[in-house]
C-alpha cells in the first residue's frame, strides 16, 4: 500500500467500517449464543445434538483417523496465522499489494479475537460423549475454527476470483470447512450449535470485512500502473 495513495479521510473511513463490521459479528454470535443458552441444553446438548455426536463417531480406518485428527491444523492460529503473516509480507514487499495484506490480516486476527470473548462470557462445557481428541481449549461455544475457516478461505477465494476469475476456489474453501466441522464433531469437542454459531459469525465478519475493503479503501494501483477507487475494478485496469 502505497503511503501516498492513503489520506487520513481512507484511514477513517476503512477504520469505521471495520470497527462496524466487527460489532456486528461479534453481536451476531453473542446474540445466537444467549439464545442457544436460554435453552436447558446448553451444557448437556440436545437430543438431535448428542445423536449427531454418535452418529459422527463412527469408526474409520486408521489413515483416514489421522488425516481427520489433522484437519483441525488447517483451521487453527498456530498455522494460518503465521502463514498470512508471511503470505502479507511477501505481498506487500514483493508483489506492492500492501491493501491485500492489510485485509488478509485483518480478517485473520478478527477472527481469531471474535472467539475468546464469547467463550469466556457464555461458558459452555464441551460434550463429555467421548475422550475429547486433537486441538481444543477452553469453553466450547463458539467453534473459533468455524469462524476462521469461513471467513479467511473464502475471503482468499473473492480475492482470487477478483484477481484471475477463478472460481475453483469458493470449492476449496467449501471443502475445507466441511472437513473441518466434520473434524471437530468426529474428535467429540464442539457440539453442532457450536459449529452453527461459528459459521454465522464467521459469514458475518467475512461480508463485514469485504464491504469495508472494497468500499472504504484507499485506491488500489491495477498491475498497469492506472489507479481505481475500488479494489474490484483494479485488475481491469491494464
Amino acid at each position: 500500500m502505497e503511503d501516498d495513495d492513503v489520506t487520513s479521510t481512507d484511514r477513517r473511513r476503512l477504520v469505521r467500517a471495520l470497527v462496524i463490521a466487527y460489532v456486528l459479528a461479534w453481536v451476531v454470535g453473542i446474540t445466537y449464543g444467549f439464545v442457544i443458552r436460554s435453552s436447558s441444553t446448553w451444557d448437556t446438548g440436545a437430543a438431535w445434538e448428542r445423536d449427531t455426536l454418535r452418529w459422527f463417531h463412527m469408526s474409520l480406518p486408521g489413515w483416514l483417523d489421522t488425516l481427520v485428527l489433522s484437519m483441525p491444523y488447517t483451521g487453527t492460529n498456530l498455522t494460518l496465522l503465521p502463514a498470512t503473516i508471511a503470505i502479507g509480507w511477501w505481498l506487500w514487499k514483493r508483489k506492492r499489494m500492501g491493501l491485500v495484506a492489510v485485509q488478509l490480516l485483518v480478517v485473520t486476527t478478527g477472527a481469531l479475537s471474535l472467539n475468546p470473548t464469547m467463550k469466556y462470557l457464555l461458558g459452555r462445557d464441551r460434550p463429555d460423549l467421548f475422550p475429547r481428541r486433537g486441538i481444543y481449549n477452553w469453553a466450547s461455544y463458539p467453534s473459533g475454527h468455524a469462524i476462521l475457516t469461513i471467513a479467511l478461505y473464502f475471503t482468499v477465494a473473492m480475492l482470487l476470483y477478483r484477481a484471475r476469475g477463478w472460481r475453483w476456489p469458493f470449492l476449496a474453501a467449501a471443502l475445507i470447512f466441511l472437513a473441518n466441522s466434520y473434524s471437530r464433531l468426529y474428535l467429540a469437542v464442539h457440539w453442532p450449535t457450536d459449529l452453527l454459531g461459528g459459521m454465522f459469525i464467521g459469514i458475518a465478519w467475512l461480508f463485514g470485512t469485504w464491504r469495508a475493503f472494497s468500499r472504504h479503501g484507499p485506491p488500489v494501483r491495477g498491475e498497469g500502473g492506472a489507479i481505481s477507487t475500488r479494489p474490484d475494478r483494479a485488475v481491469a485496469q491494464k
